[in-house]
């Protein structure tokens, strides 16, 4: 891997407060575009809110919706080249939906 450069705050003990600026050490939701809590540095299958492919989402963004609190189902990924046709694949995520939701 090639060399990153961060920027650093350090306070007046010479110890670092900071690492990086404010702005650029959180992710972005990719929904509503709010900065989240989630540090751009966490491993994804360590964060909550994230959507494989997709990005990082906020809390509120995620929690929106069903009295789960997702509003997100997972389908197989295999199904996108076993279905190739956008009508075949959509009904095949509506008869999923509606057999387990």
């Amino acid at each position: 891997m090639g060399e990153h450069h961060v920027p650093l705050t350090i306070d007046e003990n010479n110890n670092v407060t900071s690492v990086g600026t404010n702005n650029d050490i959180y992710e972005d939701c990719i929904l509503c575009g709010v900065k989240t809590t989630t540090l751009k540095t966490t491993h994804v299958d360590f964060r909550t809110g994230y959507i494989e492919g997709a990005g990082q989402l906020c809390r509120e963004c995620y929690m929106k919706g069903s009295s789960e609190g997702r509003e997100h189902i997972t389908i197989p990924k295999n199904w996108v080249k076993q279905y190739p046709n956008d009508m075949e694949l959509g009904a095949k995520i509506r008869q999923f939906y509606y057999e387990n939701y």
